[in-house]
């Protein structure tokens, strides 16, 4: 029985590494790493708990305002639909939708719109 306990206890400390664990993509492995090759979880996370999900100001920190993300990816003028809609200025919420609506660090990112829409946007990284 103490064999049984012991291998449980064993099995719950090896899975529990936690965020040091956890995948990030390759273009932000090197931004969240820190001197000691430890993941910054914070950066991202603050000081909530550990599977929160990042406040939009966490991502708008580095990648600018959701207006200033807009106005990146807008259509080229007269493009018409030749060109799919611009994924940070939709036309049911405008630019409220939180990032992490499509962008997923920890696992492979979607286009939310999709749910309804067959949207494809190639230069989505994944």
């Amino acid at each position: 029985m103490l064999r049984v306990l012991s291998a449980l206890c064993l099995a719950a400390l090896l899975s529990a590494p936690g965020a040091q664990a956890m995948k990030l993509k390759d273009y932000h492995q090197e931004i969240m790493t820190n001197e000691q090759g430890k993941v910054e979880c914070s950066a991202c996370h603050g000081e909530a708990k550990r599977k929160s999900i990042p406040k939009m100001s966490a991502c708008e920190s580095c990648h600018g305002t959701a207006a200033e993300m807009a106005e990146l990816t807008k259509r080229p003028e007269g493009a018409g639909h030749s060109v799919e809609p611009n994924p940070h200025d939709s036309l049911h919420y405008g630019s409220d939708l939180p990032c992490t609506y499509c962008h997923q660090e920890h696992k492979e990112s979607k286009v939310y719109c999709n749910q309804c829409h067959e949207f494809k946007y190639p230069k989505m990284k994944r």
